[in-house]
């Protein structure tokens, strides 16, 4: 009996490699490449570009999808995580600023403070583009500008007219 195809596999049949990887490039997001999370779990290669392969196939859908199910199952929880806790970003920022405070760096505990005030709302943007049509507007609004226009409708009653009354011939 032959290898399950790739496809058909669930998380619990991840190798403890593949599992390892997953881990590691997860929790260090941003901080570490799919390259530097391979050679961490353990993968090793003779070629050059041994490592890279390597992160490629294990992140193409196509070739493991089992293992890109199981990254995105795992992106979701720590997305959800850093999503749910406010606290702990205010926490940071509130060290960050107390860190810079400490060693004279006033500009930057200023922009620690700022952005912790960003995040809870403190500090608005009311800078707001308005567009003015007839579906932005409620009954009593459009009402009032069609008076309006009434208005300066019968206004322009009082224009000379210059168009011709009797047609020129020749």
């Amino acid at each position: 009996m032959g290898k399950k195809k790739n496809a058909l596999k669930s998380f619990s049949e991840l190798t403890s490699k593949q599992r390892m990887f997953v881990d590691i490039y997860v929790e260090n997001y941003g901080q570490i490449s799919k390259v530097k999370a391979a050679e961490l779990a353990g993968y090793k290669s003779k070629s050059q570009y041994g490592p890279t392969e390597i992160a490629s196939r294990l992140t193409n859908i196509d070739l493991n999808p089992h293992v890109c199910r199981y990254m995105e199952m795992r992106m979701q929880k720590e997305l959800q995580i850093y999503e749910k806790d406010k606290l702990r970003k205010y926490k940071r920022f509130d060290h960050l600023s107390k860190k810079a405070e400490n060693k004279g760096q006033l500009g930057v505990a200023v922009n620690a403070e700022y952005r912790s005030g960003q995040m809870s709302d403190m500090f608005v943007n009311k800078s707001q583009i308005t567009h003015v049509g007839l579906e932005g507007m409620s009954r009593e609004q459009l009402e009032k500008r069609l008076s309006e226009l009434e208005q300066k409708i019968g206004e322009a009653k009082n224009i000379i007219d210059v168009t011709p009354s009797k047609s020129i011939e020749k």
